[in-house]
């Protein structure tokens, strides 16, 4: 499942590349469930706007904030249609920027050996998401949102069988047009990356600790046999549930 990622650009950078700028924010280079996530959406008054969502998408009749039903993930394949994504997806979808994301092998033992995939180019990704609005027990308000994902491509399938849909930039402004609401349109806007356009590289398991938070969890791992060692390239996208 997408559980991890990282999102180190700068106010001007994301700016640059989404349309608007949101106010400064930190490095994260370990941001995990139940936490704020930096969300792209349109405006109420047109154009885009950056806002701070939790991650963690309520379900539509929940007035918890700490309800376990609360999904972190949405398959692409199926929003449309379930009852907990589906008003969600037709209706408000965002995106999420990021310098990439987390995923996990597993290995021997019981053990599991992580992988941070990225645009080989250093491009920004632009996970697609969808959020909800929703009035709690005590009459605040609270906005939560979950990740799209998709079938993994072939060549990423030994580290993980799901990963985040990806918004290509030119389909952004379409992908965020609340006033479409065409399901199978919609998928079909998240066409999966050219071939070798993305690359899997082996990093430390300091990323398992959600706590740890620094760019050393982005290093490469040095330690591990040649053929583990060389980055992965893949052409695809896709959940991670």
């Amino acid at each position: 499942m997408c559980g991890r990622f990282a999102l180190s650009l700068t106010p001007a950078r994301i700016g640059c590349v989404f349309g608007c700028q949101p106010p400064a924010l930190p490095a994260r280079y370990n941001i995990a469930p139940d936490g704020p996530v930096l969300a792209i959406r349109s405006g109420a008054r047109g154009g885009r706007e950056a806002v701070w969502l939790r991650w963690g998408l309520l379900p539509p009749w929940s007035h918890d904030p700490t309800d376990s039903a609360r999904q972190i993930n949405a398959r692409l394949e199926t929003a449309a249609d379930k009852p907990m994504f589906r008003d969600a997806f037709r209706r408000h979808r965002c995106l999420l920027p990021a310098d990439g994301f987390y995923e996990w092998q597993k290995a021997g033992r019981g053990g599991s050996q992580p992988f941070f995939v990225r645009y080989r180019d250093g491009s920004p990704m632009a996970f697609a998401a969808i959020f909800r609005r929703s009035r709690l027990a005590n009459g605040s308000e609270l906005e939560t949102c979950a990740i799209l994902t998709t079938a993994a491509a072939p060549a990423l399938r030994h580290i993980h069988h799901r990963m985040p849909a990806l918004v290509p930039a030119d389909r952004i402004d379409i992908w965020l047009d609340p006033t479409l609401d065409d399901g199978e349109l919609l998928r079909s806007l998240l066409t999966p990356p050219e071939d070798g356009q993305l690359e899997a590289v082996a990093v430390s398991s300091l990323v398992n600790d959600p706590r740890n938070d620094g760019p050393e969890l982005l290093v490469p791992r040095s330690d591990l046999p040649r053929e583990r060692k060389d980055t992965t390239q893949f052409e695809g996208q896709g959940r991670l549930f």
